[in-house]
Order: C-alpha cells, then sequence, then structure tokens
C-alpha cells in the first residue's frame, strides 16, 4: 500500500533515481572495509566444490568453453617454455593451450583449495598457490581486482618472467575504488550445472586498478608495453559507472 502511494504521489525520475540510488555499487574505505562488509572468504569450501563439479563436465572439451586471446599465441612461438595462469581456476584455458603447445609447460596459480581439488582433473597440468620461480610467460585474467595488492602481486610476477606478461579483463579506473561485488553461485565456471548445490549468493570484496600505475611497474621491471586492446570490459562490474577494462600485452626487454 504505502510503495502504491509513493508511486501515484512522486514524478516518474524522481522513482527512477531512488531506484538507482538504492542499487548503487557501495564504496568501502579501503580493502579491508570491504573484506569485513563481504562476510565469508568467497573461495571457501562450497565455491571450491562447485567450481570444480563444474568443470570436470568439460574435460576434453575445454575449447568450448575457454578462448585464449589470439594477441597472446604468438608469444609462445618457441619450441619449450612455461606459461603461467594466475587465477587460472580449474585450468580450462592452460588445457586448451596445452593441446596446441603440447611440449609447453604449464601452471595454474589458484588458492590452495582450488589447487588442491582440482588436481585429479587435469594432471598434465600443474597446480598451486604460489607461482614458480621462473617462467616465460605470465598471464592473468580478471583476477588482479580481488586482490589486496594487485600492484605488488604484478611485482614479483614481472620479476619472475622472462618474456612476456597478458592482463586480460581487467577493471581499471583513474581513482582507487573498494566495493563488494556479488554474484549467485552458478554464474560461477563453465559447463552445466552439475547436481546437489544451491543457487546461493556469493560476496567478495573487490576493488579497481590503476593502468598507469601497472604499466609505470612494468617499465621499472624492464617490461614494454607492446599491445593495449582498449574496450575490453568484462572485468568491470555492471554497476560501476567509473572504471573501463582494457587487456595489456608486455615484452621484456
Amino acid at each position: 500500500m504505502i510503495k502504491q502511494l509513493v508511486k501515484a504521489v512522486l514524478p516518474q525520475p524522481v522513482i527512477v533515481a531512488a531506484k538507482e540510488w538504492h542499487s548503487r555499487e557501495r564504496r568501502y574505505w579501503s580493502w579491508g572495509h570491504a573484506s569485513r562488509a563481504a562476510g565469508a572468504d568467497y573461495a571457501e569450501h562450497d565455491l571450491t566444490a562447485f567450481r570444480v563439479a563444474r568443470s570436470r563436465q568439460i574435460v576434453g572439451n575445454e575449447e568450448s568453453y575457454a578462448k585464449p586471446p589470439e594477441e597472446l599465441l604468438p608469444a609462445m612461438d618457441i619450441p619449450t617454455g612455461s606459461f603461467v595462469d594466475f587465477g587460472g581456476s580449474a585450468g580450462e584455458m592452460c588445457a586448451v593451450l596445452q593441446r596446441r603447445f603440447p611440449s609447453w609447460v604449464f601452471t595454474v596459480v589458484e588458492t590452495k583449495a582450488m589447487a588442491d581439488a582440482s588436481r585429479s582433473l587435469r594432471p598434465s597440468i600443474s597446480y598451486s598457490d604460489q607461482p614458480p620461480d621462473a617462467f616465460d610467460v605470465f598471464y592473468s585474467s580478471g583476477t588482479l581486482q580481488y586482490l589486496a595488492d594487485p600492484e605488488r602481486l604484478w611485482r614479483d610476477a614481472l620479476g619472475r618472467t622472462a618474456r612476456y606478461a597478458y592482463l586480460a579483463r581487467n577493471c581499471f579506473s583513474h581513482r582507487k575504488t573498494f566495493s563488494v561485488q556479488s554474484s549467485r553461485l552458478f554464474d560461477n565456471g563453465a559447463g552445466s550445472i552439475p547436481e546437489g548445490f544451491d543457487n546461493v549468493e556469493i560476496r567478495y570484496p573487490h576493488r579497481s586498478i590503476s593502468e598507469s600505475s601497472l604499466k609505470a611497474i612494468a617499465e621499472r621491471m624492464g617490461f614494454d608495453l607492446v599491445a593495449r586492446f582498449d574496450g575490453r570490459n568484462s572485468g568491470v562490474p555492471s554497476k560501476s559507472t567509473d572504471a573501463y577494462g582494457a587487456d595489456l600485452l608486455f615484452k621484456r626487454r
């Protein structure tokens, strides 16, 4: 009754503005504040179990769901090498690349729970919660914005990278923002939905990244930006108004 009265009294533009304000992306002062607001760790047991169960159903058919960027392939133009996918889930994209580059070594870096649970799915791929000491190509897609300190990770990764580094599905912004992102469990992963799971809400901390800072770090670490692909904003939350996406490819000098 109250809602009907409000709609009858208020002009339509006011009602629309109120809805947009209510559904806005709430901002937090720091990563710590966003983490506490999100609640339970989004990488805990239930989510890990679902992602692994879903990925199990597409083993051998990963090409239908995982599409490596075409621009990444020339970076793998040597007979043998080592490739790291930071935040690579259960290794779906590494499986696709491994069939194309069978002499390469592939490592997925994930949470310990995810790494431990994924090993039996694709035993020809290595899984760890820490990157190897050295590798030829570093790749990360839609992951840095879910880290407390992405710039520290970026410096560390470049220090171990011998040839190329590719960052995909980024959430860039000219100002630092922290928020809580939410999704349904069934929105995670690829393939048909496995039985035995409820489509619960998953909440996790999210932050924007400074593109200029990542470029400056790469410059100091001996890398040149050789390609930038603008408008690839699949890493940008739908409610963000000041964020943008771009993929970046760096090469060591």
